[in-house]
């Protein structure tokens, strides 16, 4: 029976692989921002990329085989290297860099996709698992991983784990905190979001994985895919994408709401 709780091994092993991808870039970052802070930087909350953003709608070369479905504001699509068949990911239509400097509208509705996809997860027997990392991005994007139920118990002590071998911590928000409680738009953060409903935060970004979340649900207690941390290893032909987008959209379509946003 797999351990919950990560190994010293599995701890050191965690901490090479960060400091290999993150040290030549760690200088580059504040740890952290405070919470009292106007503003971590003075550009606008949709400033337009310098080049092509991958996840804009509007650019020609996006991969548009792997949107699911799209609403007013947001739109679901699978991502590249997914680590599970119905791994998804909420982004905003327009150019917003994180849920944090998004408006009210644009919140709303990413809170919509979750809800439907968590239902969506309970009729699979299954949990439904987000987070989103705003560093090192320009285009906000919330994932969304679906895993056994069994699991779920051992989600907690796997994200504190994994951050404790990072060196950094994980606060637990309070049930009336939010985001925009905690950090302000330009900050960078992770968050994440149990199937419980707790959050899990941090603004200290210093060293911090880029695959954190990934790493956590790829590992032996949850999804048991560490092969699948690096998005890049396990990327799927374009046909096994779109053979798989088509089921994703077919296990949707009971609970897609935006088929009634197309529908007006």
């Amino acid at each position: 029976m797999p351990s919950q709780m990560m190994t010293k091994s599995s701890c050191f092993d965690v901490v090479l692989m960060v400091t290999k991808r993150n040290s030549e870039n760690d200088d580059k970052y504040a740890p952290g921002c405070p919470r009292n802070q106007e503003r971590c930087d003075d550009g606008p909350r949709n400033k337009q990329p310098a080049g092509p953003c991958w996840f804009c709608l509007s650019n020609v070369d996006a991969e548009k085989h792997l949107v699911v479905a799209i609403g007013t504001h947001c739109y679901a699509a699978m991502p590249k290297g997914p680590l599970t068949e119905d791994h998804v990911m909420v982004l905003s239509v327009g150019h917003i860099q994180s849920q944090v400097a998004a408006p009210v509208e644009v919140r709303d509705e990413i809170e919509k996709f979750k809800n439907v996809f968590t239902l969506m997860a309970n009729k699979q027997g299954k949990a439904l698992v987000t987070f989103e990392r705003n560093f090192r991005t320009q285009h906000l994007q919330v994932q969304m991983v679906m895993v056994d139920k069994s699991s779920t118990k051992a989600l907690k002590s796997s994200f504190t784990s994994a951050a404790a071998c990072a060196g950094f911590e994980l606060v637990t928000m309070g049930p009336d905190e939010n985001l925009l409680d905690m950090v302000n738009e330009g900050c960078p953060y992770f968050v994440a979001e149990l199937p419980d409903g707790s959050k899990l935060f941090t603004r200290n970004m210093k060293g911090f994985p880029l695959q954190f979340g990934r790493e956590v649900l790829a590992s032996t207690p949850i999804l048991d895919c560490e092969d699948k941390v690096d998005w890049k290893s396990c990327v799927l032909a374009k046909e096994k994408e779109t053979e798989l987008v088509n089921k994703l959209k077919a296990d949707f379509k009971p609970f897609d709401f935006t088929a009634d946003d197309d529908s007006d």
